[in-house]
């Protein structure tokens, strides 16, 4: 998302980049340890168990997990190289513009690590507060980050070439934070609405595509079986034998 912000500030003319080198290593950096971490420890999803098996030689990214990332990239970038334009063209300096853009690339990323703790119930409800402790404390962590390479004198404006940012610029932050997250839960309420009307949301069927009822994808022989079942019954009918 760090190098399309660049990419598409400058082919949408702004006249310099978005983004310093710094400022793209740096929210790589920090998204991936506070933010990408925290997500391994994330509880169970309520509701996991009522789910059928896993299936077996099911890639690790399929089609619906590769639309989920590929959208919230798309989102995360249109929202920054909005509120980049937005200030620019308030006639906001070069580096108060560069403070808009890695303040709501990386502020918005925690609206998608925080949606993303759920892969299909809401985040629009009390479960968001809870359950995982580890996710709170890396957003404040990344927001505590945020307000001192944003307002440190040296450290922003000698190492980031970053200025402060008043409270206009606040606000429109963090109307694209709210904005990326109600995006984020409106994908997620749509793919609930098709796993209910039984299409292959789960990527469980092998060479069904993405939006195929799996009524009829599903072979009428599938064998839904785990390794342990499959196994427990060739031991039981070797036994026989």
């Amino acid at each position: 998302a760090q190098g399309m912000t660049v990419l598409f500030g400058m082919i949408c003319g702004l006249p310099y980049t978005p983004l310093t080198p710094i400022q793209v290593l740096y929210c790589n950096l920090i998204c991936a340890v506070t933010l990408g971490f925290v997500l391994a420890v994330e509880p169970a999803e309520d509701g996991i168990m009522t789910q059928p098996p896993r299936r077996v030689g099911k890639r690790l990214i399929g089609r619906y997990l590769l639309f989920r990332i590929a959208f919230g990239t798309v989102v995360l970038v249109a929202f920054t190289v909005g509120a980049v334009f937005w200030v620019f063209n308030m006639d906001y300096e070069q580096d108060k513009v560069r403070a808009q853009a890695s303040n709501t690339l990386t502020i918005s990323a925690i609206s998608i690590m925080l949606s993303a703790r759920f892969s299909y119930n809401s985040g629009f409800h009390m479960r968001l507060f809870t359950g995982n402790k580890y996710a709170w404390y890396a957003a404040a962590i990344t927001l505590i980050l945020q307000i001192c390479i944003t307002y440190i004198p040296g450290l922003n404006d000698l190492v980031f070439q970053m200025g402060p940012m008043d409270g206009t610029q606040w606000g429109i932050c963090l109307l694209f934070v709210f904005l990326t997250f109600c995006c984020m839960e409106a994908e997620k309420a749509i793919m609930r609405h098709l796993k209910s009307r039984k299409f292959d949301t789960d990527d469980d069927n092998a060479a069904g595509q993405y939006f195929v009822a799996a009524d009829t994808a599903t072979p009428a022989d599938a064998d839904f079986r785990t390794d342990s079942q499959r196994s427990a019954a060739m031991s039981k009918n070797l036994l026989h034998k």
